[in-house]
């Protein structure tokens, strides 16, 4: 049955009529997301009641677990794909970036070098690393960051990222039928000049309106709208580091973009860099305006 589902899926993904290869990757697409989301529930709770190791022990379940790279392995495999077009950013400020450990949408990440201890580094954390996750993984839930270890801060070096290598699937990942991996295009938004200390400013880059934030020197970057709406930002009032929105009255943590007057959606991060006068934002390549 496995090797028939390989013939089965090859055959069709490479139909000469484009059209026909892209529907089956879409519903393939559609497949994965809709089984994987139940098989990372089922995970979870087998290791909540400590069956999992038993439960992996059976080949059947072994197999599936491994056809949707939920094992360690393969959590950390496709975490490296996303990651590996935002090391570029990391490694501009100085800085390395490791993963510790990916299992069941959570992402264990270390920055160290030049970035690590400094006043960015959570912003650099949250707005690429996290930012690209979000937008790679679907099932993405987590972003944990484990502490530098000793003396590994700070060097003010330009080290490489280090991304494990990806390990070889264990079948056919439904989701490597067709794109999954996103690409970043890093475009220029404005100059620093035009978002001093204490403002905002709205810009739109190739049909994606996008809010620029200045906190205390720190840059931040989001989607220009309030969470689940199309009403942009850049008009809201700051008040120290909280954004308060012009139109419903919403106050978001302009460091995460993090509600904090209540429980809701928080503000869809970008990742942002500056590269000599220019604020430059990673644009996912393909996605709709």
């Amino acid at each position: 049955a496995a090797a028939r589902l390989v013939d089965l899926t090859t055959t069709l993904a490479e139909h000469p009529d484009p059209a026909v290869g892209g529907q089956v990757a879409e519903v393939l697409r559609s497949v994965d997301v809709l089984h994987r989301a139940g098989l990372r529930r089922l995970g979870k709770l087998l290791r909540k009641a400590g069956l999992e190791r038993r439960a992996l022990e059976d080949p059947e379940v072994a197999l599936l677990f491994e056809l949707y790279e939920l094992t360690d392995e393969g959590e950390r495999a496709r975490a490296a794909a996303v990651l590996a077009d935002v090391i570029p950013y990391i490694e501009s400020h100085g800085g390395r970036l490791t993963i510790v450990a990916a299992e069941w949408g959570d992402v264990t990440v270390r920055l160290s070098g030049a970035c690590a201890g400094c006043q960015g580094s959570t912003a650099t954390l949250r707005h690429v690393v996290e930012g690209a996750l979000r937008e790679g993984l679907p099932d993405f839930d987590r972003l944990i960051v484990e502490p530098s270890p000793a003396g590994h801060g700070h060097d003010h070096g330009h080290g490489r990222g280090q991304v494990p290598e990806a390990a070889t699937p264990g079948f056919v990942p439904l989701a490597s039928i067709g794109p999954r991996t996103p690409r970043i295009s890093w475009v220029r938004a404005a100059s620093p000049a035009e978002v001093p200390p204490g403002t905002l400013l709205g810009v739109d880059l190739h049909g994606v309106p996008v809010l620029l934030a200045n906190v205390e020197g720190e840059l931040y970057a989001y989607e220009d709208r309030c969470a689940g709406t199309p009403f942009p930002l850049a008009d809201g009032r700051l008040d120290g580091d909280a954004l308060v929105c012009p139109w419903h009255g919403c106050r978001y943590d302009l460091r995460t973009g993090r509600r904090r007057d209540t429980e809701g959606a928080p503000l869809a991060i970008l990742p942002i860099a500056i590269a000599g006068a220019d604020i430059r934002i990673g644009m996912v390549e393909g996605r709709p305006g």
